[in-house]
């Protein structure tokens, strides 16, 4: 209730205290060391102003401030002392004027800069690139995938920007695996999301492409994000429009098993700018087959199940970004995001036991929902470089099912209401010191866990009953407390060193229920980073990072429901996970060759988790049956070796050819208590992740696209699961001057049906299981874009709250 006050107060602070600085600049008092630069902006020809012309100030390279002209041509900039500045103004059919070494001294206290008169370009040229700019982009931190340098992205959906990513993949069930880590954070501007808190894969298929300015990929992200994700983070960076104007776009993909369509208007009138989007995807019904066997350590039989199931499924979501500029230092930021999913299963179950079988039908229905909104307040500093930004986030998400089963006389239906509430408030400030880079700041999160079960069952009599015994109501609680501070420094000019620590403290708190009692723990944990980089070449960097970091188990883990519908298999979480701490190491380096026009980027990293979360099956008897019940456990520690290759090189002026590799070492170090549960002791397993693609320019507007993947079988604590790969082949066609793509795709055209097996065993069982699915499809897709400058309108706002601090499902 503290934070919520907190909040409360805040933003009326907010609400009463910022925004009335809306009063023009001429009407504020001028800092000592301040300096009021102004000027107004004519046509040469006409002598009319020109209204929303960019002006860009500048100094030694450095943007400090950008600022629009108003609807009489005016303009106006405040700056800290400085010896001199650069000026750039622009306007959309104009060109660009360039004001050199405008000198400003001491004793200047305003400064005019006259009127400045722009030329009108009365046929805008194209404008033919010759210098190649690289898609991928290796920063200390981060590599970045420049989605706008890749045409063969050109018309498509953010899905398919996951599956070109280096070192990502994306299963066929949704999830996200970094060096085939699950365990990734993905983050929308800096933040989380209520949108990628379900399937992901649902969620970007609901985002063109032509939204994503470019995606970060952090292994080891820097202390200013939340120390979450044993894999790492991926940070999806959209556009925001930045000339006045609107731009906009629709996308649609009608296919066989699957269609999606989604539309994006993006405006800016002033100072005020506004970007929404709205998407839906829906798949057709799915027919797949599950089946199991389970047998002694003799391999001997004790039961088997079939389940024929029609999968269906329809997702919505919406966004809204706003930014507002108070004046030329001062911004607000204001951002809504909301989904919906709807995941429809009906399921025909036959189990059989060496003296009994029975059938049932069990009819699923899972509501997931997630809504948030995000305030930032932005403060810079002129030309001094700092800033502050304060920053508040409410985040609401639902995961619900409701199930109805019939086994004969036996009927029950139940609900799981699933929910979580987050309240986030954070202070960041950047204070460079000449060439020190100095970044620190605070955060607060209060997050609330529940889960209502509630469940009917038929009496002897056929009545229905409320079955008290297996209702309840779970509530965790989640508070986290942090501070971090993080500094960067060049060492001459080819070398780079940078280094932080994190402090966190949690403090975690169940309630007591009828599967579980009351708890409360309470950790403090420091989390050191630090990271070297060496510059051999202009686009070649070698580097070496460590980063301790921690992951938290979220209400997937935790939930004590146990949904008995299934009589042979069922999950049930675990309230009393505790966090993982993992220890990353990695030495890498990229190279440019063949004139610029190849890149490679080579990795190798060590990985030690400690407490590792994983699924861990056994054998109980339930009603006279053997049920194999799964529930997650710290089991003990994981040692891991990987490397990582990403390679692309483009030849013939047609061709791009991409390539990547990741090969690394499962190996687990059970405790004590988890041995009986455990075959393969001691023994350390190779898993591989490959991808190799290619896009030809056909000429004329036409281009081929296809990608090949194939990733090994992945292994858990007790078994494995199957391998998959997936072969993709796409013609597109630009039609309408270029503002439209039209495109045919084509899915697995050689396999119409997958089977993915797995595989687990202990001490005390044996069980083999496989999931047959239709994946062979076909489909159409058309997108457009409309507006002015549409390829050159846009630029990123990051966000400034990033919660990044659970495990999510696996």
């Amino acid at each position: 209730m503290a934070i919520r006050f907190i909040f409360a107060s805040t933003l009326l602070i907010l609400s009463t205290v910022l925004l009335p600085i809306r009063s023009s600049s001429q009407e504020r008092m001028l800092k000592k060391t301040e300096k009021l630069v102004y000027g107004h902006i004519e046509d040469s020809t006409s002598q009319q102003p020109l209204q929303f012309s960019n002006v860009t100030v500048s100094h030694k390279g450095n943007r400090l401030i950008s600022v629009v002209s108003d609807n009489t041509g005016k303009f106006e900039f405040r700056l800290d002392s400085v010896e001199y500045v650069d000026v750039k103004i622009s306007l959309v059919g104009y060109r660009e004027k360039y004001l050199k070494n405008i000198k400003i001294t001491n004793d200047t206290i305003k400064l005019s800069l006259s009127t400045i008169y722009l030329e009108s370009e009365n046929v805008l040229e194209t404008v033919f690139i010759t210098k190649r700019v690289p898609v991928i982009e290796n920063k200390l931190d981060k590599m970045i995938y420049h989605v706008s340098n890749d045409p063969s992205l050109l018309g498509t959906t953010g899905e398919d920007v996951f599956k070109k990513l280096p070192m990502v993949s994306l299963g066929y069930d949704g999830k996200v695996a970094l060096r085939g880590n699950q365990h990734v954070k993905i983050l929308i501007n800096g933040k989380p999301s209520g949108i990628m808190s379900g399937n992901i894969s649902d969620a970007l298929r609901m985002i063109p492409s032509s939204q994503i300015k470019s995606v970060e990929i952090m292994t080891n992200p820097s202390l200013k994000y939340d120390v979450e994700g044993g894999g790492g983070i991926i940070n999806i960076v959209t556009n925001r429009l930045t000339v006045q104007g609107l731009n906009g776009g629709v996308a649609a993909t009608i296919g066989t098993r699957q269609s999606n369509q989604s539309s994006n208007l993006a405006a800016r009138i002033g100072h005020f700018g506004i970007t929404g989007s709205f998407g839906n995807s829906w798949s057709y019904p799915i027919a797949s087959v599950f089946t199991t066997e389970n047998l002694t350590p003799q391999k001997e039989r004790v039961f088997s199940q079939k389940n024929d199931s029609r999968n269906r499924r329809n997702g919505t979501q919406f966004a809204i970004a706003m930014d507002y500029s108070l004046d030329s230092l001062n911004m607000l930021v204001a951002n809504v995001n909301f989904n919906n999913l709807i995941i429809v299963t009906n399921n025909k179950i036959h189990s059989q036991y060496v003296e009994n079988e029975f059938d049932g039908n069990v009819d699923n229905k899972q509501p997931i929902g997630n809504f948030d909104f995000s305030t930032d307040y932005i403060r810079k500093s002129g030309s001094s470089g700092r800033e502050m930004s304060l920053s508040f986030q409410y985040l609401k998400s639902r995961n619900d099912l409701k199930y109805d089963s019939n086994y004969g006389n036996q009927v029950e239906s139940g609900r799981n209401l699933g929910s979580n509430y987050e309240y986030t408030a954070q202070l960041d400030f950047k204070y460079p010191i000449n060439s020190l880079s100095l970044d620190f700041g605070a955060k607060i999160v209060d997050r609330n866990i529940n889960s209502v079960v509630n469940i009917n069952t038929s009496d002897i009599d056929g009545s229905i009953q409320h079955d008290s015994n297996r209702s309840y109501s779970f509530k965790y609680h989640q508070n986290v407390m942090a501070g971090y501070a993080t500094a960067r420094m060049p060492i001459g000019e080819s070398f780079h060193i940078s280094g932080g620590v994190r402090w966190e403290k949690t403090i975690l708190k169940g309630d007591e229920t009828s599967n579980s009692s009351d708890f409360l723990n309470k950790s403090d944990n420091l989390f050191p980073n630090i990271a070297f980089s060496y510059s051999y070449s202009k686009n070649s960097t070698f580097k070496i990072l460590y980063g301790k970091r921690i992951q938290r188990p979220s209400l997937y883990y935790l939930n004590p429901f146990r949904n008995n519908t299934d009589r042979t298999n069922q999950i049930q979480g675990n309230p009393r996970l505790k966090s993982e701490i993992i220890h990353n190491i990695e030495i890498g380096g990229d190279f440019n060759f063949f004139k610029d026009n190849g890149q490679i980027n080579v990795s190798l990293y060590y990985k030690n988790t400690n407490d590792i979360i994983e699924p861990v099956a056994q054998n109980i008897i339930e009603n006279g049956n053997i049920v194999m019940l799964q529930t997650f456990e710290n089991i003990g520690r994981n040692k891991n070796f990987g490397t990582n290759f990403y390679g692309s090189l483009k030849f013939l002026k047609r061709f791009n050819l991409k390539a990547n590799l990741d090969v690394y070492t499962y190996a687990n170090s059970p405790y004590k208590d988890f041995l009986h549960s455990i075959k393969e002791l001691n023994k350390t397993f190779i898993i591989y992740k490959t991808f190799i693609g290619m896009d030809i320019n056909l000429g004329r507007g036409y281009t081929f696209d296809s990608y090949l993947f194939y990733d090994s079988p992945q292994r858990t604590f007790q078994g494995e699961f199957a391998a998959f790969n997936l072969l993709n082949i796409s013609f597109k066609k630009k039609i309408l001057k270029d503002a439209a793509v039209v495109g045919i795709t084509i899915v697995d055209p050689f396999n119409n049906i997958k089977n993915l097996g797995n595989y687990s065993e202990s001490l005390n069982f044996i069980q083999t299981g496989n999931f047959s699915i239709p994946f062979r499809s076909f489909g159409l897709s058309l997108s457009w874009q409309f507006g002015k400058n549409k390829s050159n309108a846009y630029q990123s706002k990051e966000k400034q709250i990033r919660n990044d601090d659970q495990k999510l499902s696996t």
